[in-house]
């Protein structure tokens, strides 16, 4: 089965970290962001600090550090990328390219499923609702 898999995928093309564009943040002068579509209604969004991050109001990242925050959309809404939070802050590009990966192979469907189950089942533990 992994033989397989690992055929299919070398016959896609899986986008990266390296095909992110950047631009000015369009709400903090000394950010950067990139969006970038990964194909079946998923898209990725990245953001981080041009220089050193700020102590309050900054993006959770640093291009200096090699770090970034991303947020996931699938159908026009937010994946949550952890239980607690959608979004995930100082991802290093390795971090980013798995998640890249995993939002465009084989198993993409179950992988975003998987989150909601985990954010879902969190809360559950927590005795809180499940509204998005």
């Amino acid at each position: 089965m992994f033989l397989a898999q690992s055929v299919i995928l070398i016959g896609m093309t899986i986008k990266n970290f390296n095909d992110l564009v950047f631009t000015d943040h369009a709400h903090n002068p000394d950010g950067v962001h990139a969006r970038l579509d990964l194909g079946n209604n998923t898209e990725i969004s990245v953001v981080s600090m041009k220089g050193k991050e700020t102590e309050f109001g900054g993006l959770h990242g640093s291009v200096l550090a090699g770090t970034y925050e991303v947020a996931v959309f699938h159908n026009g809404n937010m994946v949550p990328l952890s239980p607690f939070d959608d979004v995930l802050g100082w991802q290093t590009e390795d971090e980013l390219n798995e998640l890249m990966a995993n939002l465009q192979g084989d198993f993409r469907a179950q992988f975003i499923a998987n989150l909601y189950i985990a954010r879902d089942e969190k809360r559950n533990e927590l005795g809180l609702t499940n509204h998005s």
